[in-house]
C-alpha cells in the first residue's frame, strides 16, 4: 500500500521547493541530506514521513541524540495533523505531547503510531519492529545508536531511514553519506544531498549571492559558514588542524631507503597503541607512510607484529620517539627495537626555540608548540611556478600514504569541543580521545624540528662518556629526568 505524497502534501498545504522535492522524489531506503540551517530539512523529513501515517499497522520513531532535537520534526508531524487537520478533536486518536516528560507520540486509530525517543537513553530503542526511523540531527548520534539500536529494527519489514543534519567533519555520519555517492550497485538502497541553505529560495531569493548569505559569510568564521550554512563535511567549527585537506595531503609514498625512518609511538591500552613510521626528506618534507594502530594488547605484543611486519627493501629504523609519561615503554621500545627518544618537553614542557615557519622565538607549552609546529607542514608554501603565467606550484610539506586510515581519519576530525565559552585556551579544550597518531606525529616532530634529535648517542659520545654521564643522570631510584637519554643509555 502506498499513499501519494503529493496529495498529502497539498492537503496540509507544503509546497517543497526544488531541492526539497529532489528529496522526496527518491525512493532510496536510506537518505541522507544533509544541509545548511534554514534549509527547511526538519519540515522536509517531517512531511515526507507524514504521508506514510495513514497506512494501517506501521510503527514510525523519530530518534533524536536528546528529545528536544528530536521534537523538531515531530512538531510539524503535530502541527500539520493534531491542528491544521483537527485530527486532535477525534477522540480516537491518542496522543501526548510533553518535551520535558519524554513523551511525544501519536496513535491513530488504524494501529499506525510515531513516537519520538532519544539516544540518551539506549535502553529505550530496543524490541521494536519499525517500518520507518528519522535520525534526527544524525550527525550528532554516535555511530553505535544507529548500529546497534536502529538498523536491526528495521530489518524485518525493510524500514527505511532518514538522516537529515547539518555535518559536523568527517565522522560516521559522512560514511553513510559516501555510501549514497558510490556507484557501485552493492549501495543502491542508499542516496545522499548536500544542501546548503541558500538552496531555500523562499528564504534566500538569490541564492548564493543573497545578501544575506553574503553578510553572514563575512561576519562569522569560515569554519562555522562551510558547516553551518554551505554545509560542507571538510570544515567544522573547533577543528583544529582545519589546514588538513585529503585532496592536498594524501598521496602514495614509496619506502626511499636513502631517507632517514623513524618511529612515532602513543602508548595504549584500553585505547590503541598508535606506531606511525614516517620518513624525512633532505628538504625537511615528512611522509607518513604505514601506521600500527591497535588496543587491548601489551606493548611486547605490539613490538613483536611490528618486528614481524612485511616491509621494502632496505627498510631499517633510524630512531623513534614516544611520549615521555611512561618511561618504561620507552626502555622497553630502546633496548628490543630502536633507540627511543621522550622529552618532556616534547608534549608538556616549554622551551625556547626558534619557530622555523615564522621565524621568531617563543616560548610556550609544548603541546600548543607542537600543535603549531604540525600545522606548519601542513600549510602549503611555493615550490615553482607552473607556467608562463606565473601560476605558483604550491605544496605542503607533509604527506600521508592512503593506507594509514586512521591517521587520516584522525587530522580529520580533532577537534576543540564548542564549550560556548569563545576562544579559550585551546590546550583545555582539545578533545583528548582519538588523537593518538596525532599525539605521536607530534611528539616525534618536536624532537627532530623543535628538540634536535635527530642522531643517536653513540654517534656523538664514546662508551666511557655515556658511563660517566649515567653516574650523573641516575638519581637513587634509578630514574633520570630525561627519558630519551636514559633510554639510550640503557640501549648501550
Amino acid at each position: 500500500m502506498a499513499l501519494s505524497k503529493q496529495k498529502y502534501f497539498d492537503l496540509v498545504g507544503y509546497k517543497p521547493h526544488a531541492k526539497q522535492q529532489l528529496f522526496h522524489d527518491s525512493t532510496s531506503r536510506f537518505r541522507v541530506p544533509c544541509c545548511g540551517r534554514r534549509f527547511g530539512k526538519s519540515h522536509m523529513a517531517g512531511r515526507d514521513c507524514g504521508a506514510e501515517l495513514f497506512l494501517p499497522k506501521r510503527r514510525f520513531w523519530i530518534v533524536g541524540p536528546t528529545y528536544d532535537l528530536a521534537e523538531k520534526e515531530f512538531r510539524v508531524i503535530w502541527d500539520d495533523l493534531i491542528v491544521g487537520q483537527k485530527l486532535g478533536l477525534d477522540k480516537r486518536v491518542k496522543k501526548s505531547y510533553s518535551k520535558r516528560g519524554g513523551e511525544m507520540w501519536i496513535e491513530f486509530p488504524w494501529q499506525t503510531r510515531i513516537e519520538c525517543r532519544s539516544a540518551d537513553h539506549p535502553e529505550s530503542l530496543v524490541g521494536e519492529k519499525l517500518h520507518g526511523v528519522i535520525m534526527s540531527e544524525a550527525a550528532k548520534h554516535r555511530k553505535d545508536t544507529w548500529e546497534r539500536f536502529i538498523r536491526p529494527a528495521l530489518g524485518d519489514v525493510r524500514g527505511w531511514a532518514t538522516f537529515p543534519t547539518t555535518p559536523e567533519g568527517f565522522n560516521w555520519l559522512y560514511d553513510l553519506w559516501a555510501f549514497g555517492r558510490n556507484p557501485d550497485p552493492v549501495f543502491k538502497d542508499y542516496a545522499s544531498w548536500q544542501f546548503p541553505s541558500w538552496d531555500n529560495h523562499y528564504i534566500y531569493p538569490e541564492g548564493k549571492d543573497d545578501p544575506e548569505i553574503q553578510l553572514i559569510k563575512k561576519t562569522v568564521l569560515p569554519a562555522f559558514f562551510d558547516q553551518e550554512i554551505a554545509a560542507l563535511f571538510n570544515a567544522f567549527v573547533g577543528k583544529i588542524y582545519d589546514e588538513f585537506s585529503e585532496v592536498i595531503h594524501v598521496k602514495q609514498h614509496t619506502y626511499r631507503p636513502d631517507w632517514p625512518n623513524y618511529m612515532a609511538f602513543d602508548w595504549g591500552f584500553t585505547n590503541p597503541l598508535a606506531c606511525i613510521e614516517f620518513q624525512v626528506d633532505p628538504w625537511g618534507r615528512v611522509y607518513i607512510w604505514r601506521e600500527h594502530y591497535k588496543a587491548g594488547m601489551m606493548l611486547s605484543q605490539h613490538i613483536r607484529m611490528i618486528k614481524e611486519r612485511e616491509n621494502p627493501p632496505g627498510w631499517k629504523i633510524d630512531l623513534a620517539f614516544g611520549d615521555a609519561a611512561s618511561p618504561e615503554s620507552v626502555l622497553e621500545v630502546s633496548t628490543t627495537l630502536a633507540p627511543c627518544y621522550a622529552d618532556p618537553r616534547s608534549k608538556s614542557g616549554t622551551a625556547k626555540v626558534t619557530n622555523e615557519f615564522q621565524g621568531r622565538h617563543s616560548t610556550q607549552s609544548g603541546w600548543r608548540e607542537g600543535v603549531e609546529l604540525v600545522k606548519g607542514f601542513l600549510q602549503t608554501r611555493e615550490v615553482g611556478i607552473l607556467d608562463e603565467f606565473g601560476t605558483p606550484i604550491l605544496e605542503p610539506w607533509m604527506y600521508i600514504d592512503p593506507s594509514c586510515t586512521n591517521t587520516i581519519r584522525e587530522f580529520n576530525n580533532y577537534r576543540a569541543p564548542d564549550t560556548g565559552k569563545g576562544d579559550r585556551n585551546l590546550r583545555e579544550d582539545a578533545r583528548q580521545h582519538d588523537n593518538h597518531a596525532l599525539d605521536a606525529i607530534r611528539y616525534a616532530l618536536m624532537h627532530i624540528f623543535k628538540l634536535g634529535a635527530t642522531h643517536r648517542l653513540s654517534e656523538l659520545y664514546d662508551i666511557n662518556d655515556l658511563r660517566i654521564a649515567s653516574d650523573n643522570i641516575f638519581d637513587t631510584t634509578g630514574t633520570t629526568s630525561s627519558g630519551y637519554f636514559q633510554s639510550e643509555l640503557l640501549h648501550f
